[in-house]
């Protein structure tokens, strides 16, 4: 109904429909409570912006912390890679037995497991193709086992080599090839 200026039509009981809504909202014991006062709004509005500048600073210390060198490195240059006991098994790759954080699996049952790293330092490695042989006490070949992954320039990779053969006591890299199409 719109207000035309003229009083609103009143019930049988004298009362406008605006009171008859009023009583029917439920009012905890005391009346209505009172608006919270200025000063904790802006307590509120002190700690939002609190929680958003120490959000802001923790973002940046982890973008700093991901800036620094690898934890068990000296850095990512080829000098580096070769005293830490690297070898450059292809042009700007590098492998290694694994001397880092290794994840080296328990073997049950016979057989042996090895890992070795490969750094793709300045190319990617693309498809990467290790050819081991396995060799039992004597140093005689008793399996080959081929370890294939792909790799991108910058990236660390874990080869994990494994011989279910029971006299199986090391094993020697017959070959390596990291092959990337460049376009």
């Amino acid at each position: 109904m719109a207000r035309t200026g003229k009083s609103e039509p009143k019930a049988t009981t004298g009362k406008t429909v605006e009171d008859l809504i009023v009583e029917m909202e439920p009012v905890p014991p005391g009346g209505r409570p009172p608006k919270p006062p200025v000063l904790q709004r802006l307590l509120v509005v002190v700690l939002v912006l609190l929680g958003f500048g120490a959000g802001w600073m923790a973002a940046g210390l982890r973008a700093s912390l991901a800036e620094k060198p690898r934890a068990g490195g000296r850095g990512e240059t080829r000098q580096d890679l070769l005293a830490d006991g690297w070898v450059e098994a292809d042009q700007g790759v590098f492998t290694r037995r694994c001397q880092g954080i290794c994840r080296r699996p328990r073997l049950y049952g016979g057989g042996l497991i090895d890992v070795m790293e490969v750094a793709c330092l300045e190319r990617p490695c693309g498809d990467i193709q290790a050819t081991f042989a396995v060799l039992d006490g004597q140093g005689q070949e008793v399996d080959k086992v081929v370890e294939t992954k792909n790799g991108r320039q910058g990236e660390r990779l874990q080869l994990l080599i494994e011989s279910q053969k029971p006299e199986a006591r090391r094993f020697a890299l017959v070959d390596f090839r990291a092959k990337a199409r460049v376009e």
